[in-house]
C-alpha cells in the first residue's frame, strides 16, 4: 500500500456537508450558533447592517447570554465594502475617517457605483460589543479575507460568504461544514503555521496566514511530497496534477500563475469548465480579460467551457479530476495568494468532490458559454489592476495581526 493511501486509511474521517448557496448555509450556520455550548469564533471581512446581519447577531447575543463565549474577529479593510455594496450599511464600522473616506470615494469612482457615507447607529452592534461574553476586534487593520466559524472546537464551518443579505439571497457561493475535533485541531496547526500542508491527508487546509507566513516562506524549498510552498504553488500543482478535467466557480481573478495553469492544462487535453460572473461586483473588466486571455491562448477547444452567468458569482471552488476539492474564501487573484489572509479547505473525497462539481454544472445552467473571445474594458482593467498592486502593498506596511481566538 502507497503512503498516500496509508495516510488516508489513518487519518479520522471528518463528517463533510456541502452547503450551497445562501439559505442553506446561514440556516446551518444559526443552528449552529443556538447549538453551541461553550465557545464560538468567527473571522469575517463582511458583516452588513442589514437583516442578515441582524439576525446572525440576535443569535449570538442569545448564545452569550446562556453563558457561551463569543469571538468576532471582523476586518477593518472590509468596511470599505460594506459602505460601497449591498445595504451600504456596515455593522460595526459606524464613524468613517477620512482614510475610509477617500477608500470608498475610489472605489465609488473606480468601479461607477454610489456608496454611503453616512451610517445609521446600530443599538444592536453596541449591545453585542459590550456583552461581557462577547470579544469583538474590528478596530484592527487585518486584511484577513477569511470566512471561519468554529463551534466549541467541534465544527468548523468556512467558505466564501460574507454576512449579508446578498451573501445569504442573490449569490451564487458555498460553504462547507466540518464535523470533528481532529479537523478543527487540525486547522488551529494549519492557522498557526505550526504544521505543513500534507496533500496525502483527506481533509486539510490550503491557507494563507500571517502568523504561518514565516515558517510558510522558510518550507518553500523543502518540498516533500507537496508539502512546501505557497497557497498558490499548492494550487498551481494542483491544476498541473489535472488528467481529466477540471471544473470551477471563481468569483474574481488575474493572477497570472493560475491563467498559465489552466492554459497549460487545456493544452494537454484537460476539460476545463469554468463557471465566473457576467460583470462582476468589483474587477470586472480583469475578470474578463482573464476569461478572453484563456480563450486567445488556448484557441478556444471544445474542451474549454467558460460559463459567464447573469448572477454574481461569489464562489470560490475548484474540483480536480472528480476527487479532489479545493473550498473556501481565495480567489484566483494575487491579493488572495499574497495580501490577505484566506482560508481554504482541500479534500480528497469523491462523494464531495460530486456534489461540489454538480453544483457548479447547476449554477452553470444560468449563463452563457462565452465563444471565441470575451469583450472588456481595457482602460478599466488597468486601473482594477493597478487597485489590487496598491491593496497589496498597503498590507504588507498597514496590518497589525491581533492574536489568533
Amino acid at each position: 500500500m502507497s503512503s498516500s493511501l496509508m495516510a488516508l486509511d489513518a487519518e479520522p474521517a471528518p463528517g463533510l456537508h456541502l452547503l450551497v448557496g445562501g439559505p442553506a448555509a446561514f440556516e446551518r450556520i444559526l443552528r449552529r450558533i443556538d447549538r453551541a455550548r461553550k465557545s464560538i469564533r468567527i473571522r469575517c471581512f463582511a458583516w452588513r447592517d442589514d437583516e442578515t446581519g441582524d439576525t446572525v447577531a440576535r443569535h449570538l447575543l442569545r448564545a452569550a447570554e446562556r453563558g457561551v463565549s463569543v469571538t468576532i474577529l471582523k476586518d477593518r479593510v472590509g468596511m470599505t465594502y460594506e459602505y460601497f455594496e449591498g445595504s451600504r450599511q456596515s455593522f460595526f464600522h459606524k464613524e468613517l475617517d477620512l482614510r475610509a473616506r477617500l477608500q470608498t470615494w475610489f472605489l465609488m469612482a473606480a468601479y461607477g457605483g454610489w456608496g454611503s457615507f453616512v451610517q445609521r447607529p446600530s443599538a444592536l452592534a453596541a449591545e453585542l460589543i459590550a456583552h461581557p461574553n462577547v470579544t469583538v476586534l474590528h478596530d484592527e487593520k487585518r486584511f484577513d479575507h477569511a470566512k471561519v466559524y468554529v463551534f466549541d472546537d467541534e465544527v468548523l464551518i468556512l467558505g466564501g460568504m460574507g454576512i449579508g443579505d446578498d451573501f445569504r439571497l442573490a449569490n451564487v457561493d458555498f460553504m462547507i461544514e466540518i464535523e470533528g475535533p481532529e479537523a478543527v485541531a487540525r486547522f488551529a496547526e494549519r492557522d498557526a503555521g505550526r504544521a505543513r500542508f500534507d496533500p496525502r491527508r483527506r481533509v486539510d487546509f490550503l491557507l494563507h496566514s500571517f502568523r504561518g507566513e514565516a515558517e510558510a516562506e522558510a518550507e518553500t524549498d523543502a518540498q516533500d511530497e507537496g508539502g512546501g510552498g505557497s497557497l498558490v504553488d499548492h494550487r498551481v500543482a494542483m491544476i498541473g496534477g489535472a488528467r481529466e478535467r477540471l471544473t470551477i466557480a471563481m468569483a474574481y481573478m488575474g493572477d497570472p500563475r493560475i491563467t498559465d495553469a489552466l492554459c497549460e492544462a487545456v493544452a494537454r487535453g484537460v476539460s476545463l469548465t469554468l463557471l465566473t460572473s457576467k460583470r462582476s461586483n468589483i474587477i470586472a473588466d480583469l475578470n474578463l480579460r482573464t476569461c478572453d486571455e484563456l480563450l486567445r491562448r488556448t484557441g478556444a477547444p471544445p474542451h474549454l467551457r467558460i460559463v459567464l452567468s447573469p448572477r454574481m458569482v461569489h464562489g470560490k471552488a475548484i474540483v480536480v479530476d472528480g476527487a479532489r476539492v479545493d473550498l473556501g474564501s481565495a480567489n484566483f487573484t494575487t491579493l488572495s495568494h499574497g495580501a490577505f489572509e484566506e482560508v481554504n479547505v482541500y479534500c480528497q473525497d469523491p462523494r464531495l468532490a460530486r456534489e461540489v462539481e454538480e453544483a457548479i454544472v447547476h449554477a452553470a445552467r444560468e449563463g452563457r458559454a462565452a465563444e471565441s473571445r470575451v469583450r472588456y474594458r481595457r482602460i478599466y482593467m488597468l486601473v482594477e489592476r493597478a487597485i489590487s498592486h496598491y491593496q497589496a502593498r498597503r498590507r504588507k506596511t498597514a496590518r497589525t495581526t491581533p492574536p489568533a481566538p
